[in-house]
């Protein structure tokens, strides 16, 4: 039985998501709200409750020892380290038992399930979803409705709007968007689009693909060594295989140096260096662990990756081209003749996620797999010369899996982690 297709929905404060997820539930859709299966955790006899007490101490209970979420909300509130254990706590058990909630539904024969949580972006775990769609409206109806609802004046609704992460900025990385600017009757009107959008995607047959050992080791072991900001590949492959998949946060520790800020504002202006490209190669051995060919979920994951590291539209943009033609070598669904060939509409699907227009610095790298489609040693040495990195020549070349190449211990480890979450045997 097939997993049913995974979407997150998100937006901001006020924005009216919730009106939006009624809606989808009516229309049929599976639905589930992370904020009550966080209720439902902390719960006496929930699977964190027992936890969270021993961390935070019997101060935190009410009657009938239920946690009291205002009095736990006050002592996190200003303390980072408070919420951080806490989420620690909290976060996995949450989202065991919505990806049990969701394999029971697909049993049943659900093929779309619809997660409701309002920092799905913010907290790095967008990426966990197929599907990531965000609700939003103008700032100046998000004061006008948070004024109405919650009886605050102007100034209080602004600060709260300013503690949140911007709409605009939020919006980069969804697949799907509503507005709810307008009446209720097209907001409405739109979360039926939605709806109608997610059941055409989960009817189409997705391309089962799987793993092939040799290509990530040649991938890993022939590519880039070095990666943004401290970001190797195959110390990032080895994160995405400890998480399960890719956890912002988490891969947000290991730049160097270190970030103090949360993941999607640790950029700096002007990064030199790596690019982001570097990791394309792990980022496509990832969409392949999940055993099938989905450009859209790629494309959603190597901009994010790389909006660690950089802002700029050719940086990103490029790296989610690159992205594309690994997982068509990895899925070999592509030759080196005719990644050429695909390279326009690449990056045509790429200029929306990398939020603006970037010039093409892939062409030379295209041409180098071209001419030694089965030859790592040609294609590194030749790519000098063409004005392409030799380390992303191998990488692209290496995932053919027709090399034989020595790997680190290191690279032995990532790849293991990575076959651990692909749930389907390795082929190689």
């Amino acid at each position: 039985m097939p997993s049913a297709l995974r979407v997150g929905l998100t937006g901001g404060i006020a924005c009216g998501k919730s009106e939006v997820l009624r809606r989808l539930a009516s229309s049929g859709l599976r639905t589930l709200d992370l904020d009550l299966v966080a209720h439902e955790v902390i719960a006496p006899g929930g699977t964190a409750y027992e936890d969270v007490v021993a961390a935070f101490g019997p101060g935190i209970l009410a009657a009938e020892k239920v946690i009291d979420r205002r009095a736990l909300g006050a002592l996190v509130f200003r303390d980072e380290e408070a919420r951080r254990r806490l989420n620690a706590l909290v976060h996995p058990r949450v989202w065991m038992e919505e990806s049990r909630r969701v394999a029971q539904w697909s049993q049943a024969g659900a093929a779309v399930v619809v997660t409701d949580a309002a920092l799905l972006v913010e907290s790095g775990h967008h990426l966990r979803f197929d599907r990531l769609a965000v609700v939003h409206c103008r700032p100046e109806e998000q004061i006008r409705r948070l004024r109405a609802r919650d009886g605050i004046d102007e100034e209080a609704a602004r600060a709260r709007l300013r503690a949140q992460m911007p709409i605009e900025e939020k919006r980069r990385f969804a697949h799907f968007e509503v507005s709810t600017n307008g009446s209720m009757e097209e907001t409405l009107a739109r979360a039926d689009a939605l709806a109608a959008d997610v059941r055409r995607l989960a009817a189409q047959p997705r391309p089962v693909v799987t793993l092939n050992r040799s290509a990530a080791i040649g991938c890993l072991a022939l590519g880039p060594v070095q990666g943004p900001r401290g970001l190797t590949p195959p110390a990032v492959l080895q994160e995405i295989g400890r998480s399960g998949g890719i956890d912002m946060e988490r891969l947000s520790s290991l730049l160097r140096p270190r970030a103090e800020e949360p993941w999607y504002r640790v950029a700096r202006p002007g990064e030199t260096g790596v690019r982001p490209a570097a990791l394309a190669g792990v980022l496509a051995l990832w969409q392949m662990a999940r055993g099938f060919e989905d450009e859209d979920a790629l494309l959603a994951a190597t901009a994010s990756v790389a909006r660690l590291t950089h802002r700029e539209p050719a940086a990103i943009g490029n790296a989610c081209v690159l992205g594309l033609a690994m997982l068509a070598v990895a899925a070999e669904d592509a030759n080196g003749g005719t990644l050429l060939d695909r390279l326009p509409a690449w990056r045509a699907k790429a200029g929306r996620w990398a939020g603006g227009g970037f010039a093409d610095e892939l062409t030379p790298l295209l041409r180098v797999a071209a001419q030694h489609p089965d030859d790592v040693v040609a294609a590194r040495s030749s790519a000098p010369a063409l004005g392409a990195d030799p380390g992303l020549a191998g990488a692209l070349v290496g995932l053919r899996g027709a090399a034989r190449s020595t790997a680190s211990p290191e690279v032995e480890a990532a790849v293991d982690a990575l076959l651990r979450i692909s749930g389907r045997p390795a082929t190689g």
